[in-house]
């Protein structure tokens, strides 16, 4: 049997358009299993795998966004953002639990470049 995890993409901390070299900016993936929640909260690894506009990759560790029974992981950009490309960026998640390592389908999200 195979295991296909799908992914919701949520953006926020930031305005509706993101700029490059935002601060504060929360990138939450949902993670689901037949379009069913997937409880994460016994994940080993998460992980999500950035693919900037000029296809290089940036993973970074992910949080849960509560306790990880939600499905919920994100990263917060700080005061290094990666995000430092203006363009149409790529999101993937990476998990490890228990019966499944993997990753996620993938999302995208456009940045805004600056003046």
């Amino acid at each position: 049997m195979s295991t296909k995890i799908t992914q919701a993409l949520n953006c926020s901390g930031a305005s509706s358009d993101i700029q490059v070299g935002v601060i504060g900016l929360i990138i939450e993936l949902t993670l689901q299993e037949r379009g069913s929640i997937l409880d994460v909260s016994s994940a080993t690894t998460k992980q999500i795998v950035f693919k900037k506009p000029d296809n290089s990759k940036v993973t970074v560790d992910a949080v849960f966004t509560t306790d990880g029974k939600d499905g919920k992981i994100q990263y917060t950009t700080g005061s290094i953002t990666i995000i430092d490309h203006a363009g149409t960026w790529q999101t993937q998640g990476y998990i490890s639990v228990a019966g499944f390592t993997g990753y996620s389908t993938v999302s995208e999200f456009v940045v805004n470049d600056n003046l």
